[in-house]
């Protein structure tokens, strides 16, 4: 946790001893009062927070913030098929921290069903992840995340017509995937099938709607690889006209 998110833009924060945030602070951080840690509004000004340690051990927080910032996500739009819950937990957080600004999750002809049931989308777990990317990277916009229940849908509703679209497939694939043609301002449609991959009727509806297919060379990824491979070579497209701000 580089930073501590936060919904509201709050002038001071109390911490009960065993919120986790608390914990990691305590015993993670080592912070002791007087000590400034980091943190932001989601989608809003990153600020600075006083730590007072109260007897109970519990922490006060003591707020003051920066102006507000541009939206620093990517015009990425992710649409990746259902998997394992642990992959979706890693692609979940390192897409976020990686600055994605949409995902679409859906069910893919090959995809198991069960695993759009499991507890990561049933609680707020899968909140909780994207959170945790955004903290990671010492951001605080935080990308959409919607669940489609096939790919038509997930097309359907990632549509934007000035956009590239690529989609990863390890057989049908001629050429490998880069980013060129990508300047900075160009919008993506990434999208990645479940761990068996694409069926031919999702190929033929990703042909239909204008996508090329790509692959990451010769070895097979774990999806969540796939992920971040992909994602880190079309992100540095835009890496080159991006600059840092401090706070």
């Amino acid at each position: 946790m580089n930073l501590l998110l936060l919904d509201s833009k709050f002038k001071t924060v109390s911490l009960a001893k065993d919120d986790p945030r608390a914990v990691h602070l305590r015993t993670v951080l080592g912070v002791q009062t007087g000590d400034e840690i980091d943190l932001a509004v989601k989608n809003g000004p990153r600020g600075k927070g006083r730590v007072s340690l109260l007897p109970d051990q519990r922490i006060d927080l003591s707020l003051r913030w920066a102006d507000d910032h541009p939206c620093d996500l990517f015009p990425i739009h992710l649409i990746v098929g259902f998997a394992r819950p642990q992959t979706c937990r890693k692609i979940l957080e390192q897409a976020s921290a990686l600055g994605v600004e949409r995902m679409t999750f859906f069910q893919a002809e090959k995809g198991e069903p069960s695993y759009a049931k499991s507890r990561l989308w049933k609680t707020n777990e899968w909140k909780d992840k994207i959170d945790q990317g955004v903290e990671q990277a010492f951001a605080s916009f935080v990308p959409v995340c919607a669940f489609q229940n096939n790919l038509a849908r997930a097309l359907g509703d990632a549509q934007r017509g000035e956009a590239i679209k690529l989609a990863l497939d390890n057989y049908e694939a001629a050429q490998p995937l880069s980013n060129e043609g990508i300047d900075g301002r160009s919008p993506i449609l990434l999208a990645l099938g479940p761990e068996r991959g694409w069926s031919a009727d999702e190929r033929l509806l990703l042909r239909a709607q204008g996508f090329e297919l790509r692959h990451l060379g010769d070895r097979v990824l774990r999806l969540e690889t796939a992920v971040v491979a992909s994602l880190g070579l079309l992100l540095s497209g835009y890496w080159k006209d991006s600059g840092c701000e401090s706070l």
